[in-house]
């Protein structure tokens, strides 16, 4: 613990804005402590959001600045794809600072994770397959040790079912 005393030899002014200074520190430890808490109700997860991961914070923020700027002030309307985009773009910045999806009440943001972990591919192998047009998050990890002569290895393979492959690509069952 400190000394008290030695605030004694601040002057009057020096102590008026030293005591400000602590005063507004603490108010904002508790205010941030008590937001944290719980995320509102349009907020379907996370119930609570964790503390942002201040590197992170520093590297993003200038996208995060301007994200901000491109939203402020703007009304939301349903048919803007513009703002949404906007929107959903400072919503990935968001996740990467706290380190966890955030999904509003009522939508539908579908995850997909997959992991492949093969070591050698001689026909075709995805990690994720879907059709074009889904919506959520998708996260391809994969692992291959080797791909032969007219393998193919892919992260993610969204494309009309029916619809032959682009050339080049082998033709695998659907």
């Amino acid at each position: 613990m400190s000394d008290p005393i030695s605030l004694a030899v601040l002057g009057g002014a020096a102590l008026t804005e030293g005591i400000r200074f602590l005063y507004d520190q603490a108010g904002a430890a508790l205010e941030r402590r008590r937001e944290r808490r719980r995320t509102p109700d349009i907020v379907s997860e996370p119930d609570e959001l964790p503390e942002p991961d201040e590197a992170r914070v520093a590297a993003l923020e200038a996208q995060i600045r301007a994200l901000r700027g491109d939203l402020e002030g703007r009304a939301a309307a349903g048919d803007d794809a513009d703002l949404r985009r906007r929107a959903d773009a400072l919503r990935v910045v968001l996740e990467a600072v706290y380190g966890t999806r955030l999904v509003f009440a009522g939508e539908d943001r579908a995850e997909v994770v997959s992991a492949v972990d093969v070591e050698e591919v001689r026909g075709y192998v995805a990690a994720i397959r879907g059709e074009p047009g889904t919506t959520g998050r998708l996260e391809a990890r994969m692992r291959v040790g080797r791909v032969d002569a007219g393998g193919e290895a892919v992260g993610v393979d969204l494309r009309r079912p029916g619809h032959p492959p682009p050339p080049g690509r082998p033709n695998e069952p659907s």
